[in-house]
């Protein structure tokens, strides 16, 4: 470039001393006004404060969002240190899901750590920090969005199944959480249950219209999640200990309830009511007609009723002449193809009377009637003596 030869030549007529000293033409301002200076474009803001109540309060009403809770106390504040972050919109016009994932991971690590390393904060800091993971995590109507918050935070957003709370509370479970719902048993009975179903409500995963009051949740958090006594909570919260403990049984009775709901919504779901329901009676609509024969079966019963069609079209007679047995005494027998048959014969005898061969290969039998049935009585009839049908001679004729 110009100015490393500019160098090189310098260097030739001895370095600084063979420099030649005059003012150069348009260089860049050292200072500017903010008017003039163009913003750089930010993804995000950032904090990192000793976290109280308030300044988290404040904070969060500017729009950040904590992503880390140093464990240990600042030896001269007592504050556990903070990192606060926030999304800015990008170009598109919409955020990333970068913040909400690392808001999902952060929301499951404090949870597990209010047992531990937060067991003693105090219980409003902890239920507010619950709060806000809650609002940082609310599922978008963006399905791609509500995708990589899952496959980057590993937590799911959508209400609890029956099968993934079989993991976490029994059958059995339930029905203790019931019994105390319903003041049938002492808390000590369930003092167990208490910490997975804090973990579920704090987390997400109960229905999205399902809320607890602002006491119920700080006594859920303080005895689900930091395993603190009730009378711990009475100096917290400056409660009476039996209006702590009914808040309590009332939080429990109202997820008990919800719990039930979500078990027996699934069931109903599988006795095909509602939508599934139609749909299978639709399916069982369009099977109706369906044959359930073999296709052997299906091919004889099509031979049978072709027979019996072509011997119906082989009786020229109707069907009311033909159930007509004084008519039918009178009917000629055989059909076209039996008298094309007889016809084409030369030898008819010479009274000119054309024989029928009869196809069926037996004689029809005659029917019984009023006086062949009398006869037969008689014949059977004790105390009378039976006529007996005189024979009929026949003579031959020379």
């Amino acid at each position: 470039s110009d100015d490393e030869a500019m160098e090189t030549e310098d260097g030739r007529k001895g370095g600084i001393r063979g420099e030649k000293l005059s003012p150069r033409k348009e260089l860049p301002p050292l200072l500017l006004p903010l008017t003039e200076v163009k913003a750089p474009r930010l993804d995000w803001l950032g904090t990192s404060v000793g976290l109280t109540d308030k300044l988290h309060n404040f904070w969060r009403r500017s729009g950040m969002r904590m992503l880390y809770l140093r464990q240990t106390k600042n030896d001269l504040t007592g504050e556990h240190s903070s990192i606060l972050a926030k999304a800015l919109p990008r170009r598109t016009g919409f955020d990333d899901a970068w913040l909400p994932a690392f808001v999902a991971d952060s929301q499951r690590r404090f949870i597990s750590l209010l047992t531990g390393s937060f067991r003693d904060m105090d219980v409003r800091l902890a239920l507010s920090i619950l709060d806000d993971f809650n609002s940082g995590i609310v599922p978008s109507e963006d399905k791609n969005a509500n995708l990589a918050i899952e496959k980057r935070s590993g937590s799911s957003l959508d209400k609890i199944t029956v099968s993934e709370l079989n993991y976490f509370l029994t059958p059995h479970d339930l029905k203790r959480i019931e019994l105390y719902g319903r003041n049938l048993c002492d808390h000590h009975l369930v003092t167990d249950l208490l910490s997975p179903m804090a973990r579920l409500y704090f987390s997400g995963r109960f229905a999205s219209d399902f809320r607890l009051s602002s006491v119920q949740s700080a006594l859920l958090c303080g005895i689900g999640l930091q395993s603190k006594s009730v009378d711990s909570l009475n100096a917290e919260l400056g409660l009476p200990t039996n209006q702590v403990l009914a808040m309590f049984n009332k939080a429990i009775r109202k997820m008990s309830n919800e719990l039930n709901r979500i078990v027996e919504e699934e069931e109903s779901a599988t006795l095909l009511g509602g939508k599934a329901r139609l749909e299978a009676e639709q399916k069982a609509e369009k099977m109706k007609n369906v044959s359930h024969q073999t296709l052997e079966e299906d091919a004889e019963e099509g031979a049978k009723s072709a027979m019996k069609k072509l011997k119906e079209q082989e009786n020229s007679l109707p069907s009311s002449i033909m159930k007509d047995a004084e008519i039918m005494k009178y009917a000629v027998k055989g059909n076209d193809e039996q008298w094309s048959k007889a016809l084409a014969d030369t030898n008819i005898n010479g009274s000119g009377m054309v024989q029928i061969e009869d196809m069926g290969g037996k004689e029809r039998k005659r029917k019984l009637n009023v006086e062949d049935i009398e006869k037969e009585a008689e014949r059977f009839t004790p105390g009378k003596k039976q006529n007996k049908t005189p024979k009929k001679k026949f003579s031959k004729k020379k």
